[in-house]
């Protein structure tokens, strides 16, 4: 049996008649790279504050890494590397200050990865938080999350303050450091193809409601995007059997197919007269886009 590093049942968060999150089951297996995607305001933060100990929920259980963040949120925060959305550093603070301070708190502070890490990142320990950009608080959290070395590093939104390269290079990089360890990965993110190639798990989440979690090998296996070619225009009201989407342009249809199977696929797809079929591969957020909606 897979052991899990984080399962939630029925998790719910409420303000006031409006639910944030409602009814999520999760299931992380532990050494997974798992991903939370969805829109903005789709409750990814709100959920991973629930892990973190750090919002109580409404409703529902959390186990990460066998412990109940609402009964020992310290003991989780000791064991996660978790950087936040919005930072929230001391802005008056030198930073080998703010390293110092959060040092203290874990016995298996690694100084010689924080001055690897630090060198790395660029970052100045003489220089004050509040001089310190969007890009270089983000690289400063990271650090933070990982010199004590966690069993799992949980990531909210964790490349909104970078420019293109520093996002290729965060995701890539330093990312990849901690998935050799083969400890878990939580992200959640909008920006969905950057993580599309770093993930093995996937949930959709949208108006705080679990819409999709799987295996990204198995979605791309059975959800694929047929090009149709006819004779003659489309009707604009085509019906293809179980499809996700079906979008019509002049003498050319495009068809998302789920549940793929390459016999019983292409044998629903002749039915509609096409006089060509072509079977192409989507992207992670294509298949969100037709899934879930953008």
């Amino acid at each position: 049996m897979t052991e899990m590093a984080i399962t939630t049942k029925g998790l719910g968060k409420t303000y006031g008649k409006r639910w944030a999150v409602r009814n999520l089951d999760l299931e992380v297996p532990a050494g997974a790279v798992f991903g939370l995607l969805g829109p903005n305001g789709a409750g990814k933060s709100t959920t991973i504050q629930m892990l973190m100990g750090l919002l109580p929920q409404s409703g529902g259980s959390i186990s990460i890494l066998g412990l109940d963040p609402a009964l020992d949120d310290v003991a989780v925060r000791r064991r996660v590397g978790y950087v936040p959305e919005v930072f929230g550093f001391y802005e008056w603070m030198r930073i080998d200050e703010l390293i110092a301070l959060v040092a203290a708190y874990h016995d298996n502070w690694n100084w010689t990865l924080c001055s690897e890490l630090s060198a790395e990142f660029r970052l100045d320990g003489d220089a004050t938080v509040k001089t310190l950009s969007k890009g270089m608080r983000a690289k400063l959290a990271l650090l933070l999350s990982l010199a004590f070395e966690p069993d799992m590093l949980v990531l909210d939104e964790p490349t909104g303050g970078l420019d293109p390269a520093a996002r290729r290079n965060y995701i890539e990089t330093i990312l990849a450091k901690f998935q050799e360890t083969g400890k878990t990965i939580f992200v959640s993110s909008h920006l969905i193809n950057e993580f599309s190639g770093l993930l093995d798990h996937v949930a959709f989440i949208k108006d705080g409601k679990l819409e999709l979690a799987t295996e990204v090998k198995t979605l791309h296996e059975q959800t694929k995007r047929a090009r149709l070619v006819f004779d003659a225009p489309v009707p604009s009201d085509l019906r293809v059997g179980d499809a996700l989407a079906v979008r019509v342009n002049g003498r050319e249809a495009l068809v998302t197919c789920r549940h793929y199977d390459p016999q019983r696929t292409q044998e629903t797809l002749a039915e509609t007269g096409a006089k060509n079929i072509i079977i192409e591969e989507m992207t992670l957020e294509d298949i969100f886009v037709d899934m879930v909606g953008s």
